[in-house]
């Protein structure tokens, strides 16, 4: 893209790369792709990936510590996103894993059980895996005080996360 000196579609790599660096886990470049991307879009007037590059920045944000300002900013991102008239399952999902990183397991749980809804819906299965990934991980989660296990083990909580990485995989 940079070689054919295409602004959309540098544009659109540059959102293509963060997408795949939040898939990796890879914080630092996803927030570099991310930020790439949204000047390209703002100095370019391309709004869809203006948008998009404050979502997979968010989610950097969130990754790197910054969880409230993360969570502000996914949803700035995700209403200008909706405001267009688009639904997309995975920036809730996003949304979801943050609240679990700021400690908001419930309010995590309780997006997933709307965007699990939704898929089921609409029939969309392009994040579906990392969903029920998501759901496991909170469930175990809410089970967890200062990263350990209450010291009476939780099997129901226990089977019920397995039962959502099984389905993961």
């Amino acid at each position: 893209a940079q070689e054919l000196s295409h602004a959309f579609s540098l544009s659109r790599a540059l959102y293509g790369a963060a997408v795949l660096g939040q898939f990796r886990r890879e914080a630092d470049a996803v927030r570099e792709w991310a930020e790439a991307a949204i000047a390209l879009s703002t100095e370019q007037g391309f709004p869809e990936y203006l948008k998009l590059g404050t979502i997979e920045r968010s989610w950097a944000l969130i990754e790197q510590g910054q969880g409230e300002e993360g969570i502000a900013q996914i949803r700035k991102g995700m209403a200008a996103w909706q405001a267009t008239g688009a639904e997309q399952r995975r920036p809730l999902a996003l949304l979801a894993e943050a609240y679990g990183k700021v400690g908001q397991t419930e309010e995590g749980l309780t997006m997933l059980a709307e965007v699990l809804a939704l898929v089921d819906k609409s029939g969309e299965r392009f994040y579906k895996a990392e969903l029920f990934r998501l759901k496991g991980q909170l469930t175990l989660q809410k089970f967890q005080v200062s990263g350990f296990r209450f010291q009476v083990p939780n099997p129901q909580a226990e089977a019920e996360a397995e039962a959502c990485f099984v389905k993961a995989i």
